[in-house]
């Protein structure tokens, strides 16, 4: 087993989670794919909540399939973090690197409306190509703190990086902040965006756990970070993005910047909600093995009432879930996703074919299992002619429901 990718302690197992083929890898034709073993863990010291496989990331990144521009959920997401850039100062002058830029959605947006000069760093090669025909210069490589030298040497320091939703990927978080470190201006701003592991304890939201999801952070897990590379943070806000996700604000501990009262607050609700103790990390095991059993009988029910069943989201959480809860291809009919670069393949670990979500009304379909239930609302909104015509969703977490 590996040690802890933060303090580099022992891990203590909470679930052998078995093994599962890996989320993002959707084939053009049905396979019987590679699974791999996989299981959740935490640190027997920081407590940092963490799977201990660790898999060449060039299986995992190196053609990614998940866009930043497909949900509309997300670039509104975006776009209200402007507000907040504006009060931290950014402007035509700044300089701004995004890690894990994707197709380049976000700093397209920056470019636009700040008119700054920008600079993506990715390691998809399909992604890299999209951003760079955007004419986002986007570097495709992994970044560390060897390439944010590299990086330092062509453009010197920055005033913004960005690390959205990617610090959670990452073997070697210390690496990255290292970089950042070493990139960021003295009074630069280093802003992070992770899942939050309050809510994915709180709301059992297990199908976090994939391959790619290397850890699970807490702001107390982020700060451990900060300290052990010379920064701190500054300011902390709850946002309503992947099931509830924290954006930490972060400058180098050298530089005197106050700290706002919700940092204090939300390191004491995670103390209060006692996510660190060992009897509330191993509880999780037993909430995870109920939820799935249960939605597995659930589906299984239906099925045999002859009623016919898809599932719309082909997410990494979604591809996690439906292996971990036993759902196949004699369960499910179709996958149902916008993304052009999913449709007509086929889901990791259980084939079952992504069609374009136009085609829900022509497949009489019984019940829409939302599998990517982080935007929910964005999905029903758009299928409403679904449910006018008697069709019904099912939203699994935190139980499973139906919505008709």
């Amino acid at each position: 087993m590996a040690n802890c990718r933060i303090c580099n302690y022992k891990l203590k197992k909470i679930i052998n989670l078995g093994k599962i083929s890996l989320v993002g890898n959707f084939q053009k034709k049905r396979t019987n794919q590679k699974k791999y073993k996989i299981s959740l863990n935490y640190c027997t010291s920081c407590k940092h909540v963490q799977i201990s496989e660790r898999l060449n990331p060039d299986l995992l990144f190196k053609n990614y399939l998940w866009e930043t521009g497909i949900s509309k959920t997300n670039i509104s997401l975006l776009k209200k973090l402007l507000s907040k850039l504006k009060s931290l100062g950014i402007n035509k002058k700044s300089k701004i690197l995004e890690i894990a830029s994707n197709d380049g959605s976000f700093i397209k947006i920056l470019k636009k409306k700040f008119n700054s000069f920008v600079v993506g760093v990715d390691p998809a090669r399909n992604l890299a190509k999209i951003a760079n025909k955007k004419k986002i210069f986007t570097i495709n490589k992994y970044f560390d703190s060897k390439l944010s030298l590299s990086i330092k040497r062509k453009f010197f320091k920055f005033d913004f990086i960005f690390a959205r939703n990617v610090i959670a990927h990452i073997k070697n978080p210390n690496s990255i902040f290292k970089g950042v470190e070493q990139l960021l201006k003295e009074n630069g701003v280093f802003i992070i965006e992770v899942p939050h592991l309050l809510n994915i304890l709180s709301e059992n939201q297990y199908d976090n756990i994939f391959h790619e999801h290397s850890g699970f952070h807490s702001l107390k897990s982020i700060d451990d970070l900060c300290k052990l590379n010379n920064l701190k943070i500054f300011d902390v806000d709850m946002i309503d993005s992947q099931g509830g996700s924290i954006r930490c604000y972060i400058v180098k501990s050298t530089f005197n910047k106050q700290i706002s009262k919700k940092v204090k607050y939300l390191s004491n609700v995670e103390k209060r909600s006692k996510i660190f103790s060992s009897v509330k990390l191993n509880s999780f095991k037993y909430k995870i093995i109920k939820h799935s059993k249960n939605l597995y009988h659930l589906i299984q029910k239906l099925k045999k009432k002859k009623m016919k069943i898809s599932i719309y989201g082909a997410s990494g959480k979604g591809q996690a879930l439906m292996q971990f809860s036993k759902l196949n291809k004699n369960m499910i009919d179709f996958v149902f996703d916008k993304s052009k670069l999913k449709q007509g393949r086929f889901t990791p670990g259980t084939n079952i074919k992504i069609i374009d979500p136009r085609y829900i009304s022509n497949k009489n379909i019984d019940y829409l299992l939302i599998l990517s239930w982080n935007i929910k609302k964005e999905i029903m909104k758009q299928e409403k002619e679904f449910l006018k015509n008697g069709g019904k969703f099912i939203i699994p977490f935190p139980k499973p429901r139906i919505i008709n």
